[in-house]
C-alpha cells in the first residue's frame, strides 16, 4: 500500500439543494490558489475565575465553507441559482455537501447548509477574477472513504 499523498488535484466536492437540485451536481472549476476552505470555529467556551480557576462549556457551533470558483466555472450558475431561487421564494433553503479527499482517504459530510453569501457576478480587472460563496454548515462531519 502507498502512502497518502497531500495533494487536492484528485478531490471531488458536491452540493445537493432539495427542492432544487434534488440530485448531487458535482462542483468543477476551483479558483487558482484556493477551492475549499473551512473557517476555525470555537466549539468551547471559557470563564477563568478570580481564583485562578479555569472552566468550560461546549457551544454547538456552524462550520462556514468559502468556496472559490473561477470566473468561468460552469459551477457557478448552481450556487447563482441557489441563490435567485431563495430571492424568488422567499424562503432560506438548506443544502447538503460531499468533500471526498481521496488523497488522505476522507469524506467530509456537510448537512443543513445555508447559503450565506455569494459573489454572483466576477470581478472585472484585467481579466475576470475568481469569486467566493459562502455555505454555513449546522455539521460538517469526517468520516472514512
Amino acid at each position: 500500500m502507498t502512502a497518502p499523498t497531500i495533494t487536492s488535484a484528485n478531490a471531488v466536492f458536491t452540493l445537493r439543494v432539495p427542492g432544487l437540485y434534488d440530485s448531487p451536481v458535482t462542483i468543477e472549476a476551483f479558483g487558482t490558489d484556493a477551492a475549499v476552505q473551512s473557517a476555525d470555529h470555537n466549539p468551547v467556551q471559557v470563564q477563568m475565575s478570580i481564583d485562578g480557576h479555569l472552566s468550560g462549556g461546549f457551544t454547538p457551533t456552524p462550520t462556514v465553507l468559502t468556496i472559490t470558483l473561477a470566473a468561468d466555472s460552469p459551477s457557478r450558475k448552481t450556487f447563482e441559482d441557489w441563490d435567485q431561487y431563495q430571492k424568488t421564494i422567499r424562503e432560506a433553503l438548506p443544502g447538503e455537501a460531499l468533500f471526498d479527499l481521496p488523497s488522505i482517504g476522507r469524506r467530509m459530510t456537510g448537512t443543513r447548509g445555508f447559503l450565506t453569501q455569494a459573489r454572483t457576478h466576477p470581478n472585472a480587472n484585467q481579466v475576470l477574477q475568481a469569486g467566493t460563496f459562502q455555505i454555513t454548515f449546522e455539521s460538517f462531519t469526517g468520516s472514512n472513504i
